[in-house]
């Protein structure tokens, strides 16, 4: 199971760190929802930038504190699970509770779910997860197309590998004369 963004494919089994346009949000649902018969878990706290966007067949469950975050995840049925940041749920959290709870991330993809933690912004808890996810992806938009940043973490040897790339929006051919 995986989807396939710009070039760029996620898989199941770990945590996948996703800082992104929201047009890069709504593709990486969209590509889910058209290509797989599996159930996708889409969570969202106060608000969302995305949701609005998406259409077809995904359950949606709202946390509007931590705790509650906490459960879903340890509820959680589903093949896929996105997660849309919302820093609200974290302006009074101790440092301890985000840790437990990128844990509680880390377990739901060993179970062998695919799982994005989606943002568009990035603060003090995106940072630390993203810093501590299996993988993290950064697009950013650019005058011409997207620049991609692409990092794995291999717990093994305690390495951190960088890919980056600029991916062109559009290509255009030169005639031959």
């Amino acid at each position: 199971m995986q989807i396939d963004i710009l070039s760029v494919t996620i898989r199941a089994g770990v945590v996948n760190v996703l800082i992104a346009p929201q047009d890069i949000g709504v593709k990486a649902v969209k590509d889910y929802i058209d290509n797989y018969p599996y159930d996708l878990l889409y969570v969202c706290g106060n608000y969302s930038v995305i949701l609005t966007n998406l259409k077809g067949k995904f359950d949606v469950r709202r946390a509007f504190t931590v705790y509650q975050l906490f459960s879903i995840l340890e509820e959680c049925y589903q093949d896929a699970v996105f997660i849309e940041h919302d820093r609200l749920l974290y302006e009074d959290v101790e440092d301890a509770v985000i840790e437990n709870l990128f844990s509680a991330l880390k377990d739901v993809a060993r179970r062998g779910k695919l799982v994005i933690y989606y943002s568009n912004s990035t603060d003090r808890v995106f940072e630390y997860f993203a810093r501590n996810a299996d993988r993290f992806i950064h697009f950013e938009e650019d005058c011409g197309g997207y620049f991609i940043v692409d990092s794995s973490y291999y717990p093994e040897v305690n390495y951190r590998r960088l890919y980056h790339r600029f991916l062109p929006k559009s290509q255009t051919t030169l005639e031959v004369f």
